[in-house]
């Protein structure tokens, strides 16, 4: 191991076999490593993802689940490592044992959200959202795709079920169509109550401006003082749940001291600036008086509730959009033809190469975790390893011991996205199939005289654990692949599931028991 530096708490190492080579030039040597430890990769899902923040929330999971004053893990170490060609951070826990040598495993993130900055405006959004209700809906095809993998008596719930997904999601889209018509009906009506209210308005002098502004930045002033203090005590009370012992040692947080410090200055600061509020608005009463007067006649308007209500639900229909179906419609373009093709592409070059390199480094075992969309990209990268024309003889990939999905759409991604071949074409079907083929389930379909020859795949042994908590409404059971164990979170509600895998301590402990820490 060649160490590159050293700081707070952490190192620097090179980690792989053609990356390592290239950068210690003459120096490296071809010679296998003897493999040791332990690798995870997690692959993060959709939505806002900053750098590291799926490594720390995975890693602090772990030493969560492991008992109180992490009686399975010593304390973390902080280290970073060249694999894929890039400098990776990661996090290792080192077992505690009384006898033998202690087993390590060290946690990467994979954060593949840079390859989507550029993103997709909201309209393209929106229009591939209905393209997909219009594939869903192909039902000549998409019933024979379900009816293979359910078990026997379960076919009408299962196909109940699919059914309600896209009416759902073809309502929704056409109920943000109707509010869109609604609000702009109503622009005519909403542009005469601004000039009625404006209209309404009084000239101010200078005193009277001095005065509103005196009163708004106060107000502006309390307002950030309420919302920091309640932002500090939501996210005190969310630490202190996960950290009130037992499984963990009580924690507060690491801003309790300086919010403690902070608390009493920023009280007294509130009810200073609360008395100047209440002064200056006796002192400003006549013009407030003015604007509430010609507020009311802005409100008074029908058009003006409709154009607001419109305008809240397209800024949320955007914000979701944006936040969400955004990193949706980017990756899962599937086999179709797609401007978007390269961003999908990109992702999965960088994943591969840092699971090559990983695999072909230091460590006996890897790992690979996906939540969301994350998953969807670990079983194509796990696909793409497969394909290689050399993937059955090379004993690297051996190394591959499990696959953990949670919060997983793949079959979703599987039903909405991937596409179904027309009745002639049998030996695309068949390439579709080869290409997305590792630990999928067959299908009835009669190729005929084109039936192409068996094929092994690699991954046979590869142990495939998923989780998926029944209120999550974005992912599923998986019926779609055979997966070695299915583990059932009980997390019923449908506006936390799917976020709620990273706060949940059975989880985690099923992803210790997954790499064989239990």
């Amino acid at each position: 191991m060649t160490r590159d530096g050293v700081g707070e708490g952490g190192s620097v190492e090179r980690v792989g076999g053609p990356a390592e080579q290239a950068i210690n030039g003459a120096e490296g040597s071809a010679e296998p490593r003897s493999a040791r430890g332990a690798a995870l990769v997690v692959v993060h899902g959709i939505g806002a993802q900053p750098p590291l923040r799926t490594l720390g929330l995975f890693a602090q999971g772990l030493a969560r689940a492991t008992g109180p004053d992490g009686a399975r893990f010593g304390p973390p170490e902080l280290r970073a490592a060249i694999v894929g060609g890039r400098l990776r951070p990661c996090v290792r826990f080192e077992e505690r044992r009384h006898g033998g040598a202690p087993r390590t495993v060290d946690v990467f993130e994979y954060h593949w959200a840079e390859h989507s900055v550029e993103g997709m405006s909201v309209f393209g959004s929106f229009a591939w959202l209905l393209g997909v209700n219009l594939a869903g809906l192909d039902l000549r095809r998409q019933v024979p795709f379900i009816a293979h993998a359910t078990e026997p008596g379960h076919l009408g719930g299962r196909l109940a079920r699919q059914l309600l997904h896209v009416v759902g999601l073809a309502g929704l889209a056409v109920g943000l169509l109707v509010v869109a018509l609604l609000a702009l009906s109503g622009a005519g009506g909403l542009l005469a109550a601004l000039e009625a209210a404006w209209n309404a308005l009084p000239a101010l002098g200078a005193l009277q401006a001095v005065q509103l502004f005196a009163f708004l930045s106060l107000g502006a002033t309390l307002c950030v003082l309420g919302r920091d203090g309640w932002l500090a005590w939501r996210e005190g009370a969310r630490v202190a749940r996960l950290h009130a012992g037992g499984s963990a040692p009580a924690w507060r947080g690491m801003y309790a001291a300086a919010a403690r410090a902070w608390r009493g200055p920023a009280l007294v600061g509130a009810v200073i600036v609360l008395a100047a509020l209440a002064l200056v608005a006796a002192w400003a009463r006549g013009p407030l008086l003015a604007f509430a007067d010609a507020l009311e006649v802005l409100v008074r308007q029908p058009s003006v509730l409709l154009s607001g209500f419109g305008l809240a639900v397209a800024l949320a229909a955007r914000w979701v959009l944006r936040r969400y179906v955004n990193d949706i419609a980017l990756y899962v373009t599937s086999d179709r033809v797609s401007k978007r093709a390269r961003t999908r592409r990109a992702i999965l070059d960088e994943g591969e190469a840092f699971l090559r390199d990983l695999l072909a480094g230091e460590h006996a075992e890897v790992y690979l975790a996906g939540h969301s969309l994350g998953s969807v990209i670990a079983v194509d990268l796990i696909d793409r390893l497969a394909r290689r024309p050399d993937a059955l003889a090379d004993p690297t990939l051996g190394r591959l011991r499990g696959l953990l999905t949670f919060g997983s759409p793949l079959d979703k991604v599987a039903y909405f996205f991937r596409q179904r071949p027309g009745e002639g074409e049998a030996v695309r079907a068949q390439l579709l199939s080869f290409l997305h083929g590792v630990r999928r389930r067959g299908n009835l379909r009669d190729y005929g005289p084109y039936q192409a020859r068996p094929y092994e795949l690699p991954f046979g042994a590869l142990s495939w654990w998923q989780v998926h908590a029944p209120g999550d409404l974005l992912s599923d059971r998986l019926i779609h692949y055979r997966v070695d164990r299915r583990v059932i979170l009980r997390r019923s509600n449908p506006f936390t599931a799917h976020g709620a895998y990273w706060s949940d301590a059975t989880f985690f402990r099923v992803a210790l028991d997954w790499m064989g820490f239990g």
